[in-house]
C-alpha cells in the first residue's frame, strides 16, 4: 500500500501511537494543501474539518498530483487518526526577484505534541531553482526563513516537537533544527528528511549538527537521485518505490508495509550510487562562486525558453528545446563550458525530476 492506503488503516489515534516515519511523509504532502489565504495564528480547525472543502484546500497544489491528492484529502477527512489533528502557524512566502518559494505548517497532534511540516518544491520554476541551489549553494533564502518560521512557532507553543518534508521540505527540516537555539533543539524529538538533498560537508562536521545527527532520519527511494546529493557524511534508509527512475521522487509510490512502516530495502541502486559518486566528484571540486554561477547559467537557458511553471514544458516542448538551445549558445564562452562539463550530468538529472512531475510511468498501490 502507498500512504492514501496507510491513512486507510492506521486507525489509531496519536495519543495511542506516537507519529512514525510515515506519518511524517503524509504531512509533508499536507504541506502542500492551501490553509489559508494569509499566514494563520494559534489551531482553529481540524484536518477533518478542511479536508471538508477539497477544493479550496487543493486550490494550487500540483496538478499532476490532483487525483492522488483528492483521494488522500478523502482518506484524511475519514481518518480517526488525522482527522482530528488540529492545524495552524500556517506560513506561504514567494519572491521570484529573490528567487524565493516557502511555505509550512504546524500540526498540533495532542495536547503535548506537535509536528512541523516544510513544503517541497511546487510548480513554479522558481521553486526549482531554489532545489539546484540547495544541492549547489551552503545557504540559501528559504533555508534562513525556515529556520525563524521554526523559532518562531516554538515559542508559541508547547510541548514536544518533530520536524519534517519531502525534497526542498526534507533538507529544510535538516537546516532549521541544526542551527535552531539550544533550547528549541531539546524539545525536538525526531526530524525526518524524506528524499531531500543533503548538505555541504561543513556542515557535518559543526557541533550543531553532531548534537541533532541521532535524532535526523533520512530515507530515500532505492533509485534515487535528488535525495542522494551530498549524502556522503550522512547515514539513510532505503525505501522500496513502485516508480521508475525518478518518478521515485513521487511519494505517492513510496511502499508502506504492514506494519505501518515503510518497506526498506538493503541499498539503493548502482545508477543511484553511481551518480551520487560522479556528482559529489564534481561538486567537491567547485567553489561557492563557481557554484552560483552555475545556477545562473542553467537558469538563463530554462528562462530562455519561456517557460514559468513545471506545466509549461507540455506545450511546444521541441520549440522549447530549440530555444534553450539558442540561450545556451548565448551565454559566455566560461558558461558554456561549465555546463558542457560535468554539469551536463546534473542538468539531465535536475530536468529528470522537473518532468517526472508531468509524467507519470508507474501503477499506483492505494
Amino acid at each position: 500500500m502507498n500512504i492514501i492506503g496507510y491513512v486507510r488503516k492506521n486507525k489509531a489515534t496519536f495519543a495511542e501511537q506516537p507519529l512514525n516515519e510515515v506519518d511524517s511523509l503524509v504531512f509533508a504532502e499536507v504541506a502542500y494543501f492551501t490553509f489559508a489565504r494569509s499566514e494563520s495564528r494559534q489551531p482553529k480547525h481540524t484536518l477533518g474539518e478542511l479536508t471538508a472543502d477539497p477544493e479550496r484546500l487543493l486550490d494550487g497544489t500540483l496538478s499532476i498530483l490532483r487525483k492522488h491528492n483528492e483521494k488522500l484529502v478523502r482518506a484524511l477527512h475519514e481518518s480517526p487518526r488525522f482527522a482530528p489533528v488540529k492545524v495552524g502557524y500556517f506560513r506561504s512566502r514567494s519572491s521570484d526577484s529573490r528567487d524565493e518559494r516557502f511555505a509550512a505548517a504546524a500540526f498540533m497532534l495532542t495536547d503535548n505534541d506537535w509536528h512541523i511540516s516544510f513544503r517541497g518544491t511546487g510548480v513554479s520554476l522558481v521553486g526549482w531553482k531554489e532545489n539546484l541551489k540547495m544541492a549547489l549553494l551552503k545557504v540559501i533564502p528559504t533555508q534562513r526563513i525556515a529556520l525563524d518560521y521554526l523559532v518562531k512557532v516554538a515559542s508559541c507553543i508547547q510541548g514536544d516537537i518533530t520536524v519534517g518534508g519531502l525534497s526542498k521540505g526534507g533538507n529544510l527540516s535538516v537546516f532549521s533544527t541544526v542551527y535552531a537555539p539550544t533550547e528549541v533543539q531539546q524539545r525536538i524529538k525526531a526530524v525526518y528528511n524524506h528524499d531531500g538533498p543533503g548538505f555541504k560537508e561543513s556542515i557535518f562536521e559543526d557541533p550543531r549538527y553532531l548534537a541533532m545527527a541521532d535524532r535526523i532520519h533520512k530515507t530515500v527511494p532505492h533509485d534515487s537521485i535528488v535525495g542522494m546529493l551530498l549524502t556522503s557524511s550522512q547515514e539513510y534508509e532505503v525505501v522500496d518505490s513502485t516508480g521508475v527512475s525518478v518518478g521515485q521522487h513521487d511519494p505517492f509510490t513510496w511502499v508502506v508495509a504492514d506494519n505501518f512502516g515503510f518497506k526498506k530495502l538493503p541499498d539503493t541502486t548502482r545508477a543511484s550510487k553511481s551518480t551520487d559518486k560522479a556528482l559529489g566528484q564534481w561538486l567537491s571540486q567547485m567553489d561557492e562562486r563557481t557554484c552560483r554561477r552555475f545556477v545562473y547559467a542553467v537558469f538563463a537557458i530554462v528562462e530562455g525558453s519561456g517557460a514559468t511553471e513545471v506545466s509549461d514544458f507540455l506545450h511546444r516542448p521541441l520549440h522549447k528545446i530549440r530555444l534553450m538551445r539558442k540561450a545556451y549558445d548565448a551565454l559566455a564562452p566560461e558558461d558554456r563550458e561549465l555546463i558542457s562539463g560535468g554539469g551536463k550530468d546534473l542538468i539531465s538529472l535536475w530536468f529528470g525530476e522537473l518532468f517526472a512531475y508531468v509524467r507519470r510511468k508507474a501503477p499506483r498501490r492505494d
